[in-house]
């Protein structure tokens, strides 16, 4: 089975400048590179179906290793949606008379597909059900659009559960399927051009996978074709964590998706250039210097290029956020005070009050006594986040340094046996919050803001939490990640010593929480080093892991 790739540039669109749903233009080319060269690791017939500027930029500048190259998506008349970008993708679908694979461009394999899969009439990445949007645009077309393909009506009129196929990959050896599949898309989208084009912007986005996805699902079910699938069969929405899953890498995942919101991600961007970095060291330089030659191009118009450390990005950050005022620097205080305020029925001026002046003026107050110690708790935690911003001021590390820690990190992690070589150290830059409640505000690295409720802080006892800080150059922002019970101990321990053997750490690990089970333990543990090390927190390296 050959395997494809489908890209093209859109009117209008400049790869050296627009993201295309990244951090920035540089990540969208090298997820095209990392998708390509991790395919072409286990499969020579790797096709790439585009146009004619996807072909120049691709093939022609970054010399990518695709077998063949077929310009097919030039000058389409595929409706009058310009918006609607899945329709050249799903045109590219009946350009193959043989069994195929389409895999997307921001999926990287690091094993071969299952033999039995690729054997299959049709395939799809996994099963998504009952996501709020598709809830909502079923709902619309349903309810106003003035046709609805048989599939799809059935689905509607019997209430079933609302399923789709994510195109993660999507192919399989019954080809002549998908000439149907764009017809049927084709007459929905034709007919239905005035509803379509009424939906707002975020609707439009979503319409995209509805088109894609879920009439691939209604349409297979139709005709009575199993679809299978790579991973399990069905995923609700709190799925998507398991696919941004960088630190994995490289042997404990085999299939990385950055599909939606990852794309956005500042750690999951690091990752994907440090994996490029790491592995196609010839492809990731050719890409950084086709957007500094672009730059230095567009620069020399204009102004003389200047190479920016990307460390002043942390101390233009930290002067500032010193420079806001009292109320937003302090304003998990700020929140706890006008609910203690609320439920004891105390008026504030905040006039008359700092923030401090007024939490000393509670605590003189007797009916304000159990509150006095989670004041003192939220107080002193942004307190600490304001003295360690004020440290990055002096804070500076060399881009290479860190990415050689990283190197590091990788070499050992490759050896199945690293658990048995390694030594850890905690990195200079580590920076965490001790505090008796959690008021972590953005801990969620990967897909989502944490949304914690600093209000609800007043109903739990008090217990252990440890926040740390990480820095996300991308959004120049400070993640606030509060740390589970094993990466805390972790931090603890490393805290102590200069470095230490991974096997002395494993034992010091698996005798604190001696009531749990020990693989779990050992896994758990497995998995706090993997992120943190990626993330540059501990340096993880030994006699046996150089890097020449």
């Amino acid at each position: 089975m050959k395997i494809v790739h489908t890209f093209w540039i859109d009117e209008g669109k400049d790869p050296l400048k627009d993201s295309f749903g990244w951090c920035s233009a540089p990540y969208h080319l090298m997820s095209w590179a990392l998708s390509c060269l991790q395919l072409r690791q286990f499969y020579e017939n790797l096709e790439l179906i585009t146009d004619k500027k996807g072909k120049e930029l691709l093939i022609d500048q970054l010399n990518l290793p695709y077998k063949k190259v077929r310009i097919e998506l030039d000058d389409l008349d595929l409706g009058e949606i310009p918006v609607l970008w899945v329709m050249k993708k799903i045109y590219s679908y009946t350009l193959h008379e043989e069994p195929f694979l389409n895999v997307d461009g921001d999926v990287y394999v690091y094993a071969p597909f299952p033999s039995e899969l690729l054997s299959s009439q049709l395939i799809a990445q996994n099963i998504e059900q009952d996501f709020d949007y598709y809830k909502e645009l079923v709902g619309l077309v349903g309810n106003t659009f003035p046709f609805v393909p048989k599939p799809i009506k059935e689905q509607i009129d019997k209430k079933k559960e609302i399923q789709a196929s994510n195109a993660g990959i999507l192919g399989g050896k019954n080809h002549a399927f998908f000439k149907d599949y764009f017809q049927m898309v084709e007459q929905f989208i034709t007919v239905n051009q005035d509803q379509i084009k009424a939906l707002n912007p975020m609707q439009i986005r979503d319409f995209n996978q509805l088109v894609e996805q879920y009439i691939f699902h209604c349409l297979s079910n139709d005709q009575g074709i199993e679809v299978n699938y790579l991973l399990d069969p069905v995923y609700d929405p709190s799925y998507m964590e398991v696919f941004g899953n960088f630190h994995h890498l490289p042997t404990k995942s085999s299939y990385i998706h950055t599909l939606g919101d990852y794309k956005k991600n500042g750690w999951v961007c690091d990752q994907l250039a440090h994996r490029l970095r790491l592995d196609y060291p010839d492809y990731y330089r050719r890409i950084s210097d086709l957007f500094e030659s672009d730059q230095k191009s567009h620069s020399e118009k204009t102004h003389p290029v200047s190479k920016k450390d990307p460390y002043d990005k942390i101390s233009s950050y930290s002067k500032d956020y010193l420079a806001k005022s009292e109320k937003e620097q302090f304003y998990r205080t700020d929140r706890m005070l006008t609910a203690i305020c609320e439920k004891e029925g105390i008026a504030w001026d905040r006039t008359k009050f700092t923030i401090q002046e007024f939490k000393d003026y509670l605590e003189s107050i007797s009916n304000i006594t159990p509150w006095k110690r989670i004041l003192n708790d939220v107080y002193e935690f942004e307190e600490e986040k304001l003295r360690l911003i004020r440290s990055l001021l002096q804070y500076k590390l060399e881009e290479e340094k860190a990415f050689s820690a990283i190197q590091l990190a990788n070499e050992a992690l490759k050896d199945p046996n690293w658990q048995e070589k390694a030594e850890l150290k905690l990195a200079a830059n580590c920076k965490t919050i001790i505090s008796e409640w959690d008021w972590s505000q953005n801990s969620v690295l990967f897909t989502q803001i944490k949304m914690n409720s600093i209000e609800e802080n007043l109903l739990p006892p008090p217990h252990f939490y440890q926040t740390l800080l990480l820095w996300d150059q991308h959004h120049t922002e400070i993640i606030e990640y509060l740390v589970g019970p094993i990466a805390s101990y972790l931090l603890s321990v490393l805290s102590e010593d200069s470095f230490i053997q991974m096997t002395d750490l494993s034992e010091k690990v698996c005798s604190f929480f001696q009531l749990a089970n020990k693989d779990q333990v050992m896994d758990l543990l497995d998995e706090e080093i993997r992120f943190l090390a990626y993330s540059g927190v501990i340096h993880l390296s030994g006699k046996d892991y150089l890097i020449q």
